[in-house]
Formats: C-alpha cells, sequence, structure tokens
C-alpha cells in the first residue's frame, strides 16, 4: 500500500439539487439536500484511499463543530488525520453548492481569513514514509514546504491548480513536480494563450510535467513538447462536483505506484467518469475494484 500525503483544503459542503441553476437572483426550491465533506485535497485523499491508497490529510481547520464533521468523515473513510491543525476562534471551511440535472454545479465557498497561513509546523519528516504527495492552491505556504521536501526526497509532487480566491503563486507552481491545471484555471493563468502554449509556459516555471483536466473534453498533456490527449471517458453524468479532487487523488496515487502520467490519466479518468455518474458525494466515490471493472468494460 503506497502512501499519499495531501496538503490543503478541507471544508463542509452543503449540497442542493435542484432541477435548473437559477441565472437571476429568485427564491429556488431544491429536491434533495445532504452535507458532504468537500475540498480539493481533503476529497482526494479520500479517492485514493478508496482506492487502495494510504491516504494522509495535512490542513487547517476552525475548533468549531463543522471542523468536527469535517474530521469524522475524513477519518471513517479511512484518511489519516492525526496532524490536522485545529484553530481556536476560527470557523472551519463551507461551500454551499447547487446541482442541477444535467450534473453541473455553483458553489459558493467560505475560508476564515484568520486560518493561519504559517506552515512550519507541518510534520515534514513523515514524507520519508510517503510515495508521492498532492497540494491545492488553497494554502500557499502549506504546498510549498510539501512540494519541495517531496522534491528534494524524489518522490512525485503533484499540484492540484484550480481557482481560487488566493490566487495562482509562482513558487508554488515551480515547487511540482507534475502540476495539472482545471481547464478554467489554465485559462487564467496563461490568458489568451491556446492549451499547448499555456502548457509550455507552466512547464518553463517547473521544468516538470504539465497537464490539464477538460471536463468532459478529456485531460491533455505535453509529453517531450509534444501535446496529448486522452479522451474523457462517456458516461450519463448526474453530478460532477469533486470529479475534479477524484481524478487528481487517483493520479497522484497511480504516480505513488509507479505507473506513468498516461497509465495513471486513464485510471484517473475512469475514477472520476464514475463519480461522475453517481450522486451522494464521496460515498459516491469508486474503489479499485470499480475502477478496474469499469476500465475492463470500456477498452
Amino acid at each position: 500500500m503506497k502512501q499519499v500525503v495531501c496538503t490543503g483544503l478541507a471544508v463542509l459542503d452543503h449540497v442542493f439539487q435542484l432541477p435548473k441553476i437559477p441565472k437571476i437572483p429568485v427564491k429556488s426550491f431544491a429536491s434533495n439536500y445532504f452535507q458532504a465533506g468537500g475540498g480539493n485535497a481533503a476529497t482526494a485523499a479520500v479517492a485514493l484511499k478508496r482506492a487502495g491508497g494510504q491516504a494522509v490529510f495535512w490542513g487547517r481547520l476552525g475548533d468549531d463543530h463543522n471542523g468536527d464533521l469535517i474530521l469524522d468523515e475524513l477519518e471513517e473513510f479511512g484518511v489519516d488525520v492525526r496532524d490536522v491543525l485545529r484553530q481556536q476562534g476560527v470557523k472551519s471551511g463551507v461551500s454551499s453548492v447547487l446541482v442541477d440535472d444535467a450534473g453541473e454545479r455553483l458553489i459558493t465557498n467560505y475560508s476564515d481569513p484568520k486560518l493561519i497561513s504559517d506552515a512550519n509546523w507541518l510534520p515534514l519528516e513523515r514524507l520519508k514514509e510517503s510515495n508521492a504527495v498532492l497540494a491545492d492552491f488553497r494554502w500557499h505556504e502549506g504546498a510549498i514546504k510539501t512540494l519541495r521536501r517531496a522534491r528534494e526526497l524524489g518522490i512525485p509532487a503533484v499540484l492540484d491548480a484550480d481557482l481560487t480566491p488566493e490566487g495562482f503563486n509562482e513558487d508554488v507552481i515551480s515547487s511540482a513536480t507534475h502540476v495539472l491545471f482545471s481547464q478554467p484555471a489554465l485559462k487564467e493563468f496563461a490568458a489568451g494563450k491556446s492549451t499547448e502554449k499555456a502548457l509550455n509556459y507552466a512547464v518553463e516555471l517547473n521544468r516538470g510535467w504539465v497537464g490539464v483536466t477538460e471536463g468532459s473534453g478529456g485531460t491533455s498533456w505535453l509529453d517531450k513538447g509534444s501535446l496529448r490527449h486522452f479522451p474523457a471517458f462517456e458516461v450519463k453524468t448526474v453530478d460532477t462536483l469533486g470529479a475534479g479532487d477524484v481524478f487528481h487523488g487517483i493520479f497522484a496515487l497511480g504516480l505513488a505506484e509507479g505507473n506513468t502520467e498516461e497509465n495513471s490519466i486513464y485510471e484517473a479518468s475512469a475514477a472520476a467518469a464514475i463519480h461522475c455518474s453517481r450522486s451522494g458525494g464521496r460515498k459516491s466515490i469508486p474503489d479499485r475494484e470499480e475502477i478496474n471493472s469499469f476500465l475492463r468494460n470500456n477498452k
């Protein structure tokens, strides 16, 4: 069992399912509601644990009830949360999520600005026991320390480069061995550039591997300077919430297990497709047997 440390965001999602996401300010009525854990790094940790990896989550939470719920769920899924920092008098992150009948979502997230940015408390010595790390953009200091130490140790250091209120940080990007953008994030990062030129711009920073997830369009990446593409698997989409996080988690686990980037994308694409075809938060994340079965049936 390979260990992956995931550093970054954990939140509590309040999910409302409704026929259509309103385009104008109006009172709308949900057909269903549930709470579920969210956050890029935390959900990636659950995904790789479900797929047979050993998941460790490093992040910051408040000392409130929402923080208790977030940690309880991560522990229920078997994620190691012993080193999560609980900060007194601070609110844990929450999100309101609207999901329509086509599976598309609208997310409003709140993160307390009083959350500590300092990352000197991270137990970086634990990375010697790990086979890869994954970090998101929601905590720059934590991402830099985790990714740089992993790179020093010669293990894959994966960055989930998604849109965030904290913005892009070139030091974070340059610290990662593998940078995997979301399509909206890559467009913002390299405005006006084609996918190939944007990825070439990014690879000048990290001098490693770069790619972009494009939702139903698949995944593109650079291979020795040439643009490669893997199409997404076709499924009936029910809910896209967390699909990118699942993709990143399985991709990082694949690298930790010694797979190539292409094979890791193959497995991550399958996991994300299965997740999109279901509803129910993290309970819909597939396990390794489900991923392998899906791949056998979609050759």
